[in-house]
Parts: structure tokens; C-alpha cells; sequence
């Protein structure tokens, strides 16, 4: 996650919290409250966890399992193909394989995947990755 998806989901937030004081209505205090929610309980912690994997993480080449496909609804009627890489690595701590999947991509990376991806992870933290998407043609 970009930190201009962080700043786009503050400014929808702040502007959902002015309307609640220009509009006070009980659904545009919910609105805000979901808002608030997914900015402080979702997006706020992936942001800081990519951060912490990036500054104090160690890069490690993980084995590309698979490319998970699935297709979702936009608009009307239309679908839209969606992939994500899945590769798996080895924690050196416990054994334990960890699962790492990619944001969600718009073309099959299947042509240019490699047997490996980078993958910046805080070995402390496992679900603090950051997949290097680097080797894929930009659109």
C-alpha cells in the first residue's frame, strides 16, 4: 500500500467528519465511524507494517507457489480479472512456512514469473512483507 492511498483515505475520512458537522444525521455518523474504522484498524497498521518491513526487514527470496485467479463485478454486467502471486518461505525461527501474497494485479504475471520472488519481511513479524513486483512489464 502507497502512501497516497493512506492520504486519499485521510482526506475522505476528514471530509465524512466535516459532513457530520455541516449534515448531523445517524447515517452520516456511521459513514465516518466505518471510515474511521478501516482508516485507524486496517490501513494504518498495513501502512506502518510495509514501513517496518522496509526499514528493518531483510530480504529473502521466497518459492512461487501459485498465481490465484478470480474475477470481480464493475459495473454493469462487466467483469474484471484479478491476480495474485503466492509464494511461501521458511521462517528461520520456527520452521514454519510463511504465506505471502501479492496486491491484487490486473494482468497474469504468469509469462514473466520467476521460480522465486523478493520479498522484504521483518523476520520478527512475518506479516510485515513488502513482495517485490519490480520483474513484472509496467501497463
Amino acid at each position: 500500500m502507497s502512501l497516497i492511498t493512506l492520504i486519499i483515505a485521510g482526506l475522505i475520512l476528514a471530509a465524512l467528519l466535516v459532513l457530520c458537522w455541516v449534515l448531523p444525521h445517524p447515517i452520516t455518523w456511521l459513514m465516518a465511524a466505518v471510515m474511521a474504522a478501516l482508516f485507524f484498524l486496517v490501513l494504518l497498521p498495513k501502512y506502518h507494517g510495509e514501513q517496518q518491513a522496509l526499514t528493518h526487514g531483510q530480504t529473502v527470496a521466497a518459492a512461487v507457489a501459485e498465481v490465484r485467479h478470480w474475477q470481480r463485478k464493475v459495473g454493469d454486467g462487466n467483469y474484471e480479472d484479478n491476480y495474485e502471486i503466492i509464494a511461501l518461505w521458511p521462517n528461520p525461527h520456527n520452521g514454519q512456512m510463511v504465506r505471502f501474497v501479492s496486491p491484487p494485479l490486473r494482468q497474469n504475471p504468469q509469462a514473466h514469473l520467476p521460480a522465486a520472488v523478493n520479498v522484504t519481511v521483518d523476520t520478527d513479524n512475518p506479516k510485515n512483507y513488502v513482495m517485490d513486483l519490480s520483474f513484472l512489464p509496467k501497463i
